[in-house]
């Protein structure tokens, strides 16, 4: 005899497990992915030094999400301030887990309104606003009218700014970055950010 309950259970157990399945290998891809991109940009451009500056034009697939993982080959992010319009959901997962591991000890996230607003809000949008709820002591964010894609993370002594066109999500299109490491752009970034996040 059939024990719908039972069965329903069992298929919705499946189904989930596939679903987290996809889930971690779109991950895992796009970790892959960005680090091969942080090779190439180490490549191209070495960690600045203290007050030096790289501008790039690019038609690869290419953005400060790539930056952050070649920063955390070499050292932690003791501060994180991103303005940005769009994330995909692989780059919020990874970018939560480093977090929760301690790597990045505090991340301020100025987020698109527009992704937050629609009837159905895109899944990175709930998932990174739960996580943030969850993680007060360790991240703010805020979701405001912004076309904005800039990152400024602190590490130790180092300043580094990321700005451009590219979003922190998929895109291959020419896109224009400039990146430095500098204090005081570092700070500018970081007190408008954190006026938007207050206000």
């Amino acid at each position: 005899m059939w024990n719908l309950d039972m069965v329903w259970k069992e298929e919705k157990s499946i189904y989930e497990t596939s679903i987290e399945t996809k889930a971690l290998k779109r991950k895992i891809d796009n970790e892959q992915l960005h680090y091969f991109k942080a090779r190439e940009l180490n490549e191209v451009c070495p960690t600045p030094k203290q007050n030096e500056q790289y501008r790039i034009i690019t038609e690869k697939q290419f953005n400060s999400f790539a930056l952050v993982l070649s920063l955390l080959e070499t050292r932690d992010i003791d501060e994180l301030y991103l303005a940005i319009y769009r994330v995909n959901e692989p780059t919020v997962a990874t970018l939560t887990e480093f977090i929760d591991q301690g790597r990045i000890k505090y991340a301020a996230f100025v987020l698109s309104s527009f992704f937050n607003a629609t009837k159905k809000p895109e899944v990175w949008t709930r998932r990174l606003s739960e996580y943030c709820k969850e993680n007060p002591q360790k991240t703010d964010h805020v979701y405001a009218h912004i076309h904005a894609k800039v990152m400024a993370a602190r590490s130790g002594d180092d300043y580094f700014v990321f700005e451009g066109s590219g979003n922190m999500s998929d895109n291959a299109r020419i896109e224009q970055y400039v990146y430095e490491n500098n204090k005081q752009v570092f700070d500018f970034h970081k007190e408008w950010i954190l006026k938007v996040i207050e206000q």
